[in-house]
This record gives C-alpha cells, sequence and structure tokens, in this order.
C-alpha cells in the first residue's frame, strides 16, 4: 500500500528516480538529431541564405533545395537543419542562367556600338 507524506501526497512518488525516468516523458539521448527548427519563408531567405524572399523563391525550383513542410494550404515552413545543410552543398560549377532583360540589354548595346565604331551590325 502507498502511504501519504505529511503533504499530502503519496510517500512513494518521493522517492528519487533512475537517471532517464525522470518527468513521465522519456528523454532524448545525446545520440538523438537535435529539435527540427521551422522557418517562414522570409526567415529562410534572410538567415540561411542572405538573400531576397523573391530570389529564395526562385532557388525553390533547384534539384538540391530540400522540400518545405506544408502545415496547410497557405501555411509552408522550412526546416532550418536541411536548409543549412543544402547551402554548405550549393554545386558551384554551374553558372546560373543571365536574365533575359540583361541579356537583351547587352545585345541591343553590342548593335549599337558595333554599328557605330563601322562594324557591321548584327541581326
Amino acid at each position: 500500500m502507498h502511504q501519504a507524506d505529511a503533504n499530502g501526497g503519496n510517500a512513494d512518488s518521493q522517492t528519487p528516480r533512475p537517471a532517464g525516468l525522470s518527468g513521465g516523458r522519456p528523454q532524448q539521448s545525446a545520440s538523438h538529431s537535435a529539435p527540427r527548427v521551422l522557418l517562414t519563408t522570409a526567415q529562410a531567405a534572410r538567415e540561411v541564405f542572405g538573400v531576397s524572399e523573391r530570389k529564395f523563391q526562385q532557388l525553390r525550383g533547384q534539384p538540391w533545395m530540400p522540400s518545405p513542410v506544408v502545415l496547410g494550404p497557405r501555411l509552408v515552413r522550412w526546416v532550418r537543419g536541411e536548409l543549412e545543410q543544402a547551402a554548405v552543398n550549393i554545386p558551384r560549377n554551374q553558372p546560373l542562367p543571365e536574365p533575359m532583360q540583361l541579356l537583351r540589354g547587352k545585345v541591343e548595346r553590342l548593335k549599337r556600338v558595333g554599328a557605330a565604331a563601322g562594324q557591321p551590325s548584327v541581326t
């Protein structure tokens, strides 16, 4: 039988418990990974990659980017550890394509400079 202590509690519950059995919940051992920290898109863009949200949205389509955690139709979060790992492993040998607006501007400048220098224009 259980005996009541002076505080009205159970005397048996006051005995020390072995390590790892306190609190009713199992404790995580050191071998388990750290808790998963979820970031908003704005936090992921700014804190992990140091880019704008718009650039981050463009990066989402890259094959090396991890998938987001979708909590609802308009609620997307990113696991910080997965993003940090992806940031470390970004392929560096592939040049990104030049935006079409910049490419068009370069072509127009070359046409003007080429025609002004007496060279035949490229058409």
